[in-house]
């Protein structure tokens, strides 16, 4: 989900769009037919249930198309031949696309032959291609995308004389790095969408090539359209082989792209593709429970119709791509009414294998706004506006509330218009938007709530439409709630429309939600952290999902600037600790997965990698068996409303204070939970150690509330950056913080926001400093703490991180500066009585009788366990020991999965 995600997902979305074997109890019977796949709790634990009966949430993610194929400095002529897996008979097209380096390719002699039943060529479907008419002869039957522009800073061809076989002309492509070294456009070359290609014959493709420095060169066939179709290519038995494999392991469940078949008013639909897809999956796994990925942007047909219910900007995107806006009433029901189409020709045909639907759409189909991560702000469609103006009469009623509210006594509610961007990006109150400094703010607090709105709105109609149309017998799954990870946005997280998480969750008609596993602290030694509140979607009854899409050691060259590029495991042996680490972590916090060949490039194609899903196949079976649910001694909590009130370029606090919060979270030593205030507030989660990570903006119940629920005897709480500052109807005060935390505030101006520990903190355990080297509006110091409370201070020696025993014998941490580091939460922990399972660095997993380590340094661990047991490994069960502590190898990366039995 990071900002190059249009490039990688358009592989799928919009050039591979065609189409788990999973641990089940042995008195499910019969596996090829199902009535009902749905999730169900038991225990405060959310499972999928396939009728009835809970079975692992382990799934495959991917789609056909061609692995690369070598290229070496020595002129090479390869031949193969393929079988399309659909017929096209005037439209086909072929796409070569080569290895993401600087490099110069040729080729000569492309020839398409169709062979008879003898393997003898009866004609040629195109060429042979000598190109010894220079460009001319190239436009004749060849293109490239895209074309050299601004959007093209990587690839050009040309026909060059006396390079090609025998020294005749060869077509030449030349890529070259992009300046940033990233964003490699999606260069590649084609054939004219002309050609025949029929699925019960056979081809033969051959060619000529060769590259100035060793490279790879991927080549398909597609049916092209607003979503490609692909039909055929080199080396492109690997899904297959894959799904195969995944079932094997106990992955029964198979997510794959398809079409949404929408078309104009009147004309036939064509289910073929679509039909085929299922099929493809079904022949390599008749046990296969399908849950399509359904893109519900609309075809290019419907944009150019319908321009007033187009997103709209002011500014210019990174990505323009042409999406409809979601306040659209008009593509809310007629997207809506082709789910219901696509679902029920489903559900009629392939029925017993439909495990569920997950309809997609907006940036890279995770339903936040389109081009998020850019700094261009939408909003600005007709469709838009209407919504805005319905939304505010239901909000204020008449036009004097609205003038009162926003302090503007001309705006009424039938001319009020979206706040501009000059507005929206205003950065007078500092990081926040803070109406005691600019009442004009609330109109944008107004508008940013309506936009999450609006995502969620849509989001939950399409859920609808998946419950209605499969009468409730399938999972609807969806993207959504990454409230975590949208806090590095640089136009403030709520640019993503991802803050309506209590409305998902309140919905009957969601079973899954997911995401990706955060972009940050992935890598190996990281802690593969959730993007969301994870607990509080298992508290609403719904499952968190993870899509692992981790690169392997198997990702092709020309794929290996995919989102998490840098984060991947380049050899088997690391990318075993890294599928490890993610999949027992989703074991013992109840989350479902699927390994996600992300390119269709053969991520996931080695039996070796399959064998770990199914040695973890035990951890799955504890928690399948005996439902337990996490409950960890320390919790983060997060308050949408107050993620909000961040202004444009507040991202230099919530970065550290809610998006990298959690690497020191995960190396303290012992398992946290992600959840939202209003579970703390309602009294649903009972913690020793209560990190409050964004409880900016709160009205004066809510604070009242949160100052009760957290004043339990021996309880620590740390209240992070400004906690309390923003009140709902006055905007910004130091009294409301003093009222919240216990302490009295003062402001500072131009001093880093960064806190060096004392004497008094170094005897307690804090280690180092944290915080950011820079000043920032607003920032606060502890004004009466005295010294023995002290923790660390400023540079101008104000006290920035203080620690109080409360009335109520409660602990209170004030923490001025962004952030945490993993010895302050060590030293609340201790406070707190939280168990540690260990006192250094290292990223812990537990619950029941599982716990999972997964080195963030080298060196061994030293663990306790609180107890005396017998520690085994639960993938091969060796004895490690016996003991209440333990010394455990653990290299950086590494995983370790344990399962303690306990002496009596």
């Amino acid at each position: 989900m990071s900002k190059n995600f249009y490039f990688v997902y358009s592989v799928y979305f919009f050039f591979v769009s065609v189409f788990t074997s999973a641990f089940i109890f042995a008195f499910l019977g019969n596996l090829s037919a199902v009535e009902t796949v749905r999730v169900g709790v038991t225990n405060g634990v959310p499972r999928i249930l396939v009728d009835g009966q809970p079975v692992r949430a382990r799934m495959f993610f991917g789609n056909p198309g061609s692995l690369p194929i070598p290229v070496g400095t020595n002129t090479q002529r390869f031949t193969f031949e393929f079988q399309p897996v659909e017929s096209e008979t005037q439209t086909a097209t072929m796409h070569i696309r080569c290895g993401k380096k600087t490099s110069v390719i040729s080729f000569d002699d492309l020839l398409l032959e169709e062979l008879d039943n003898n393997r003898k060529s009866i004609r040629n479907v195109f060429g042979p291609c000598r190109f010894e008419k220079g460009m001319d002869d190239f436009k004749n039957d060849w293109t490239f995308w895209p074309p050299v522009s601004e959007k093209n800073t990587t690839g050009n061809v040309t026909i060059e004389p006396n390079t090609g076989n025998d020294g005749s002309a060869a077509m030449t492509i030349r890529l070259t790095a992009p300046k940033n070294g990233n964003n490699w456009s999606d260069f590649h070359v084609y054939h004219h969408p002309n050609l025949a290609l029929d699925k019960t014959k056979q081809y033969r493709l051959s060619f000529w090539v060769r590259s100035d420095v060793p490279t790879s060169l991927q080549i398909s066939f597609y049916r092209p359209g607003t979503h490609f179709v692909y039909l055929g290519g080199i080396n492109s038995d690997f899904f297959q082989r894959q799904i195969k494999l995944a079932g094997d392991a106990g992955a029964r469940f198979v997510s794959f792209s398809t079409a949404l078949p929408w078309t104009p008013s009147g004309e036939k639909i064509d289910w073929h593709t679509v039909d085929n897809s299922c099929r493809r999956i079904l022949a390599a796994n008749p046990d296969a429970l399908l849950i399509p990925r359904i893109p519900m942007d609309p075809p290019d047909w419907w944009v150019n119709a319908n321009p007033t219910e187009v997103i709209t900007w002011k500014g210019t995107p990174h990505e323009p791509r042409k999406v409809a806006a979601v306040s659209s009433i008009k593509y809310r029901k007629e997207a809506a009414e082709r789910l219901d189409a696509l679902i029920r020709h489903l559900e009629e045909n392939f029925g017993t294998n439909m495990g569920g639907y997950h309809p997609v759409g907006q940036n890279t189909g995770e339903w936040f706004y389109q081009d998020s991560w850019g700094t261009a702000l939408n909003g600005y469609a007709k469709a838009d506006t209407t919504a805005w103006r319905i939304w505010l009469t239901n909000r204020y009623k008449n036009d004097t509330a609205l003038q009162t509210a926003w302090g503007n006594d001309s705006v009424t509610l039938s001319d009020a218009e979206v706040p501009p961007p000059e507005l929206r990006n205003a950065k007078n109150s500092g990081v926040f938007r803070d109406i005691a400094v600019e009442k004009s703010q609330q109109s944008v607090l107004d508008f940013v709530e309506f936009q999450q709105e609006m995502m969620i709105d849509t989001v939950l109609a399409f859920a609808k439409t998946v419950r209605e149309a499969s009468n409730g017998k399938r999972l609807a799954v969806m993207f959504y709630g990454y409230v975590f990870e949208f806090g590095a946005l640089s136009t403030g997280p709520a640019t993503s429309g991802h803050y309506a998480l209590r409305k998902a969750l309140e919905s009957p008609d969601v079973d899954i939600y997911c995401s990706p596993i955060s972009y940050f602290d992935r890598k190996a030694g990281g802690s593969a952290a959730a993007m969301t509140a994870a607990e509080s979607v298992a508290l609403a009854g719904k499952l968190w999902l993870y899509e692992d899409d981790t690169r392997t050691y198997l990702v092709p060259e020309y794929q290996l600037n995919f989102p998490g590029w840098q984060d991947g495991g380049t050899t088997f042996e690391a990318t075993r600790q890294l599928l490890l680490r993610n999949t027992a972590e989703c074991a013992v916090r109840h989350f479902g997965t699927w390994w996600m060949d992300l390119g269709t490039g053969g991520w996931f194609d080695d039996p070796k990698l399959w064998a770990e899903m199914k040695r973890l196949e035990a951890v799955d079976r504890l928690f399948l068996e005996t439902p337990i649910p996490f409950k960890p001694e320390v919790a983060v909590f997060l308050d949408e409303s107050s993620l909000l009130s961040v202004a444009a370029g507040g991202n230099v606090m919530s970065i550290p204070t809610v998006y990298k919060i959690r690497e020191p979270l995960a190396r303290m030593g012992t398992p946290y939970g992600q959840y939202l205030l209003d579970d703390f507030l309602n009294g649903k989660v009972d913690t020793k150690l209560n990190v409050f990570a964004s409880v900016w903006r709160l009205s004066e119940s809510q604070r009242k509330l949160l100052k009760q629920q957290s004043a339990k005897t021996g309880t620590v709480n740390i209240w992070c950056f400004a906690s309390g500052f923003l009140d709902t109807v006055k905007g910004g005060s130091i009294e409301t913080i003093n009222e919240l935390t216990g302490f009295k505030m003062k402001r500072l101006e131009n001093v880093h926001a960064w806190a060096e520990p004392t004497a008094i903190g170094k005897s307690l355990g804090l280690e180092t400093g944290f915080g950011v080297k820079n000043p920032m509006k607003p920032l606060f110091a502890v004004e009466d703490a005295k010294p023995e409370e002290t923790l660390a201070v400023y540079a101008d020696g104000s006290v920035a991180v203080a620690m109080r025993q409360g009335k109520s014998g409660e602990t209170a941490i004030f923490v001025g500066v962004p952030g945490v580091n993993s010895s302050l939460l060590r030293l609340a922990a201790k406070k707190a009585g939280v168990h540690l399972y260990t006192d250094q660095d290292c990223n812990v997993y537990a619950n029941g009788s599982a716990v999972v380590l997964h080195g963030s340094a080298d060196g061994p661990v030293n663990v306790n366990f609180g107890k005396t047991v017998t520690v085994t490994d639960f993938l091969d069960g060796s004895v490690l020991g016996k003991g209440s502590t333990l010394t455990i190898p653990l290299k950086l990366g590494e995983t370790r999965v344990l399962n303690l039995k306990e002496e009596k």
